[in-house]
């Protein structure tokens, strides 16, 4: 894509002209964009090292789209991940060792939260849905592609509960101050990563009132390699879910602390 609209000021920039606006306005900027003529959420990679000219991308463009590109390729060992798909109407259960550990069977009858998440399941109330496991790289897929899985009151088992998947799964833009000290999975689409204190990975989906993902120093080398990211630029328009319990720093910033790599997934770009 060789043009973008940021929202913060209403220009239309080509990627040449936004790579000369300088650090300090690029990395606001980045955070604002949008496709010309979706309006769907757009992203910038700077030049990379390795010499690919600096551009624009939008993920996913409105159907439709002139713009709309193929989906962007996965990276890393998916093995056959690459060819699993989730039915609505199956229970999910979470492969957390990439199909190489045992999978954790919570209790069926375990209580989910009220408010749409809770109740129990009854036996002999109904014929129990057949139960999948699948793994991170899946259910990212699906949650990119798919509003009715979204939407689903399809059941996820965790060793936490089980939770319905349209109250368990939650897209960036939508965390608020009702998620913060909940166990949730967090998605969506990454503007740009920085090194932070200790080497930990700071992945950003927009500016500080956006929620991050920051990745411990432990498992920063294992993202790369997992993924095969060798440049933080590539991140710029990659997707990422992660596991884990919605915080708040002193200055106010939501994040999400991810220590282990079993808990966190991404889908890069092209």
């Amino acid at each position: 894509m060789d043009v973008a609209r940021c929202i913060a000021d209403g220009n239309t920039y080509t990627a040449h002209n936004f790579e000369q606006l300088g650090d300090s306005r690029i990395e606001g900027f980045r955070r604002l964009l949008v496709c010309v003529q979706c309006g769907a959420p757009a992203f910038f990679r700077k030049e990379s090292r390795s010499g690919q000219a600096a551009c624009f991308g939008a993920r996913p463009h409105i159907p439709g789209c002139e713009f709309a590109a193929a989906e962007g390729r996965r990276r890393g060992n998916p093995g056959n991940d690459q060819e699993e798909q989730i039915n609505l109407g199956e229970r999910i259960e979470i492969d957390f060792g990439y199909g190489a550990q045992e999978i954790v069977h919570p209790t069926p009858d375990n209580p989910i939260d009220p408010n749409g998440r809770g109740g129990r399941f009854v036996p002999g109330s109904g014929r129990r849905s057949p139960v999948m496991h699948r793994r991170l790289s899946t259910l990212l897929r699906n949650l990119m592609v798919s509003e009715q899985f979204r939407n689903s009151d399809q059941i996820i088992g965790l060793p936490e509960g089980q939770f319905r998947v349209r109250d368990f799964f939650v897209r960036f833009n939508e965390a608020n101050r009702d998620h913060v000290g909940e166990y949730r999975g967090y998605w969506g689409m990454l503007s740009d990563a920085r090194y932070g204190q200790e080497n930990s990975l700071w992945l950003n989906s927009g500016g500080r009132e956006n929620l991050s993902v920051v990745a411990d120093t432990a498992i920063v080398d294992g993202l790369h390699e997992r993924f095969d990211v060798d440049d933080l630029e590539e991140f710029a328009g990659s997707y990422i879910l992660v596991f884990g319990t919605l915080r708040v720093s002193g200055n106010g910033k939501g994040y999400v602390a991810c220590n282990d790599l079993r808990h966190i997934t991404v889908s890069l770009s092209d």
